[in-house]
């Protein structure tokens, strides 16, 4: 490819708008620098919200190349909001894409981010290379967003072999697919650890003694009437267990979707606990040795679900969000009850031959060398060759795949 009579190198844009979203894009985006490729970033959503602790400053300081910010978080707690933010993505997104030409476009899940890139490489015939398709979140919103993205991506990396079963299943073609494992866990290989006392310092948040839980916690769109009671349930558990037994709580502020003013309004009412203290956003480094030294994570992130397992953690997942994911065996699931919520961290965190299982548990979401997989898979594939633009029409019945 030659740009003015020379060489250029080939460019791909990854597009962002939540801090767990770009810490998966992170290793990628390193890798794919280092292999030669020009790599810039599409900023959006949550990164570009004070109320949600500036993420922006962070990815900012990882050095990458920020080639546009695009408004697209409406700050309301109605149904509108995201579908609205959707529209705002593709059409400044559109333009970014004009400007920049890239050759492929990189996305994570199953967010606005996601089917808005999907859409627009769609359109204007740059392909999309989606991480983590094939991923079943049932009953939530972002579940059918996830496999509409799927069956408009050309490049599919899975984090897991099942996954890239089921979009063998939905017909995809098998040279599209490429397992590669989670590209989350490569910050975690490399993080250097830090001590308590250096956590503690850097929270002001006294945790020497490692008796603590990681709290993340977000609403469920087809539950949003109920997330006020469902974080007010929860958080009244774990102040219950600092008294009864020690254990602090650091909390991380949930994400954009409707129901989380109701979340930060329970969140409100617990501020002068002295066993629960919550913060916006952590600096990754911070945040990765927070969970290494955890006792437990509890909520109901997909963090407990894809990333706990790499650092050997036990997961309370409270309620139905993730529920049907594939996760290691690190997972138990329990309901918005009070005491159910006290008896199954009290296992996570007391029980030693709980721990010692989890402990010895296989992590299937991969092994932190995923972004290097991805990269080697992009540089060769040619963006030219019609062959990833174009897609058949397929479907399975049995165990016969048809095309039309």
């Amino acid at each position: 490819m030659e740009r003015n009579g020379q060489m250029r190198k080939r460019k791909v844009l990854a597009v962002t708008g939540i801090r767990s979203e770009f810490d998966i894009l992170r290793p990628v985006l390193t890798a794919l620098q280092e292999a030669g490729f020009e790599v810039g970033l599409v900023v959006s959503g949550a990164h570009l919200s004070d109320w949600h602790g500036n993420t922006l400053a962070l990815v900012e300081q990882e050095g990458f190349k920020i080639v546009d910010k695009i408004d697209s978080l409406f700050m309301t707690n109605r149904e509108t909001q995201r579908i609205k933010g959707i529209g705002a993505l593709v059409t400044g997104l559109a333009q970014t894409v004009e400007r920049e030409s890239p050759d492929f476009l990189v996305v994570v899940g199953d967010r606005e981010e996601s089917i808005a890139t999907a859409l627009v490489g769609n359109y204007m015939g740059v392909l999309v290379a989606h991480i983590s398709g094939g991923d079943p979140v049932y009953g939530h919103t972002d579940d059918p967003v996830r496999h509409a993205v799927s069956k408009l991506a050309h490049i599919h990396f899975t984090i897991t072999e099942q996954h890239q079963r089921i979009l063998e299943k939905m017909g995809e073609d098998s040279f599209r697919i490429f397992n590669v494992g989670n590209p989350a866990l490569d910050r975690i290989r490399q993080e250097p650890s830090l001590s308590l006392a250096e956590i503690s310092a850097k929270l002001d948040f006294d945790l020497t003694d490692g008796c603590y839980a990681v709290l993340i916690k977000h609403p469920l769109a087809a539950e949003k009437e109920s997330a006020y009671r469902q974080m007010r349930v929860t958080l009244e558990a774990l102040e219950e267990l600092g008294v009864e037994k020690g254990l602090k709580t650091v909390g991380i502020f949930p994400n954009t979707d409707p129901g989380s003013y109701d979340i930060l309004r329970a969140i409100e009412e617990f501020s002068a606990s002295k066993w629960i203290k919550f913060y916006k956003t952590l600096e990754r480094r911070i945040f990765i040795n927070l969970v290494r030294h955890a006792l437990v994570l509890v909520g109901n992130s997909s963090m407990g679900i894809v990333e706990a397992p790499f650092y050997k953690l036990p997961v309370v997942n409270v309620g139905n969000r993730q529920r049907g994911r594939l996760n290691s065996g690190n997972v138990r699931f329990v309901a918005h009850d009070k005491e159910a919520i006290k008896a199954e961290v009290v296992k996570a965190c007391f029980d030693q031959e709980y721990r010692d299982y989890v402990q010895g548990l296989k992590n299937i979401y991969g092994d932190g060398f995923a972004g290097q997989r991805i990269a080697g898979v992009l540089a060769g594939i040619d963006p030219k060759d019609k062959r990833w633009l174009v897609k058949k029409l397929s479907y399975v019945e049995g165990d016969a795949q048809y095309e039309a």
